[in-house]
């Protein structure tokens, strides 16, 4: 039986026990009411989706299906659907995905009018960007999701996204520094404020936002060990055509990236001699000073950006006369010199926090001589840590 309820709509069971609803959602051109019907298995799923329909209504932002655009969709599903129910920093690059490649180049399409050779040649071009190919699958897995979403409320019948083909995954071999590239790079680094956190991470295979979460709370300077427990957050909304940018810390990447790791003395002698700095700095600027326990902040214990990281680095490494290295080239670099002197596999794969053995040794293969990678990929592949 129907029921209805003031500005409920009509809810009814159907004969085959799934249930419907209809709701008034305005008139024709010639005066007739405009129906919309919504459909589900249980009343609960036809409710939720009659409230939405309602309050979308009341606020004047209700779009008939029909004419609902790739970006107003791409822009309710990040509202709705994810921007609860992900981290910030993931849902930081949903948005980029959104604003940056899919609004820009299929927006002002309609849902309905999507069609599979579209999507196709959106990827496609994706690819002409010289986008890496990580980027690129992230990118459309962002696309894929929200129109399988769009299915799932039947907005549209089918994903026009569902059987686009990926262009060709191209290897790329992981940028290393060598031994005099690493000695040049450090010196450049040791002239510059906050240079410090480049000869850290080269000497400990630290991700760049873990580094930048370190507090003096995480080094324990009588045994010589550093703690991994979190990671710098950076992300940005949008709201009413402001951009709002927020810093702030979160778990590291996966579980395994919360860690503790060995620090030769040298790198031990710089840290005191930073926290001797930051002790200074704090005397000096007191009065404006944020005593947050960073080891890598500004004059006045303010976190650093991410952007502001890279820039810095890009100044070393063109007084050092490198190029093509960034913050993970670091990392990378890290592991190549354990490899030299002997660091067990799996030892290393604690040391950078890798979820599995076999990152650690996809990372290895690129340093190692053909016949020892050989080997090397078949520990990966039998050893189940």
């Amino acid at each position: 039986m129907a029921k209805r309820g003031q500005g409920e709509g009509t809810i009814s069971k159907r004969p085959d026990g799934t249930w419907w609803a209809r709701l008034t959602i305005g008139k024709t051109p010639d005066g007739k009411q405009k129906r919309k019907a919504f459909y589900g298995k249980t009343r609960k799923e036809v409710q939720e989706k009659l409230t939405a329909a309602l309050n979308d209504i009341n606020n004047n932002t209700y779009i008939e299906p029909s004419r609902l655009t790739v970006e107003q969709w791409m822009y309710t599903w990040l509202r709705d659907y994810k921007k609860a129910s992900v981290k910030p920093k993931t849902y930081a690059a949903y948005e980029s995905h959104v604003k940056n490649h899919i609004v820009p180049d299929l927006g002002n399409y309609t849902l309905s009018a999507l069609r599979n050779d579209t999507v196709q040649r959106f990827v496609n071009g994706l690819a002409d960007k010289n986008l890496k190919y990580l980027t690129v699958e992230r990118i459309v897995g962002t696309l894929k999701t929200a129109l399988i979403q769009a299915v799932d409320n039947e907005l549209i019948s089918k994903s026009p996204a569902s059987r686009i083909k990926m262009p060709l995954k191209q290897e790329q071999t992981p940028r290393v520094l060598t031994i005099d590239e690493q000695e040049r790079f450090m010196k450049a680094a040791k002239e510059h404020r906050n240079g410090e956190i480049f000869i850290l991470i080269l000497g400990t295979g630290l991700r760049i936002g873990e580094a930048l979460a370190l507090t003096w709370d995480d080094i324990d300077f009588k045994e010589h060990i550093l703690s991994v427990s979190r990671t710098q957050i950076e992300y940005c909304e949008h709201t009413n055509g402001k951009t709002i940018y927020h810093r702030g810390y979160g778990s590291p990447k996966t579980k395994t990236s919360k860690r503790t790791i060995p620090i030769i003395p040298s790198l031990m002698g710089m840290l005191q001699q930073l926290k001797e700095e930051r002790t200074q700095e704090k005397e000096r600027f007191k009065l404006a000073y944020q005593d947050t326990g960073l080891l890598f902040c500004n004059y006045y214990g303010v976190s650093l950006n991410y952007s502001a990281i890279e820039k810095k680095m890009q100044s070393i490494c063109k007084k050092a006369g490198l190029e093509g290295v960034h913050p993970h080239t670091l990392r990378h670099t890290f592991a190549t010199r354990g490899l030299e002197n002997g660091i067990d596999l799996k030892i290393m794969q604690e040391l950078l926090g890798h979820s599995t053995i076999k990152m650690t040794a996809d990372l290895y293969t690129h340093v190692l001589p053909e016949t020892k990678k050989i080997s090397m990929m078949r520990l990966a592949d039998t050893i189940n840590f």
